[in-house]
């Protein structure tokens, strides 16, 4: 277990970087609208691939009761974190960051149950963990933008940087849970977490990558680099 660990760690530690990547880019060079679009549309490609390569096929195997109660869980999960984000933000929490407050909660527990998924893939197969730790890390640093320019103008720098950095220690404290918790578990505890996490990690991609994409025009750019990053991952899947 204790190679277990390190090794995941060892390569979350991509998905922290680029969390951190995010925050400087968003802090000294802030992309576009379009460019916002057409990076979310890339992490969506990626992250659906990962869970129709990777997840997907190992539940499919699974209890189907079990299947549905992982599934059922991780919806009414991130419906009730999405509810969350919007109570924050309606009652102000965080005072000049009110704003900000609700996507910062969001993330932050979504971080928490990516770490989880990372975990425990990693104590399956150490190839689907991996392969999830490169497909979640090009989510994460999109993330580690969209934390950034959520805060107000006048935040500094280091506040700023400390936004993704966050971001990075919970993606890392998630997969050390993951592994110390589930090490030696099998069955139908391994079954939920799967579920739950492919479920949690769908509805990133229908209801907050894709969403926020479309808030401009689609451009043939934009689709290309969704299945361009959906080819990615399912050809890195097939190779690997």
């Amino acid at each position: 277990m204790p190679g277990t660990l390190t090794q995941a760690l060892s390569y979350t530690m991509i998905a922290v970087v680029a969390a951190l990547v995010g925050g400087l880019v968003a802090v000294y060079r802030p992309p576009g609208a379009q460019m916002e679009s057409n990076v979310q549309h890339f992490a969506a490609g990626v992250v659906f691939a990962a869970v129709a390569a990777e997840l997907l096929p190992d539940v499919h195997t699974r209890a189907p009761s079990v299947v549905v109660v992982g599934f059922a869980i991780g919806v009414a999960t991130m419906l009730g974190i999405h509810q969350l984000s919007k109570y924050v933000e309606k009652r102000g929490i965080g005072g000049k960051a009110a704003g900000a407050s609700g996507l910062l909660i969001t993330v932050s527990i979504d971080m928490l149950i990516d770490g989880v998924l990372i975990g425990v893939t990693f104590l399956a197969e150490a190839a689907t963990g991996i392969l999830i730790v490169v497909a979640l890390a090009i989510e994460v640093l999109f993330l580690g933008v969209t934390g950034v320019i959520a805060l107000p103008e006048k935040t500094g720098t280091l506040k700023k940087l400390a936004v993704p950095a966050a971001f990075g220690l919970l993606l890392l404290g998630g997969v050390a849970a993951g592994v110390l918790v589930f090490d030696g578990v099998t069955g139908t505890p391994i079954a939920l977490v799967l579920a739950f996490g492919s479920a949690a990690l769908l509805y990133l991609v229908t209801e907050e990558l894709l969403v926020k994409a479309q808030k401009v025009p689609e451009t043939p750019t934009s689709t290309t680099l969704f299945f361009a990053g959906f080819l990615l991952i399912f050809l890195l899947d097939m190779l690997h």
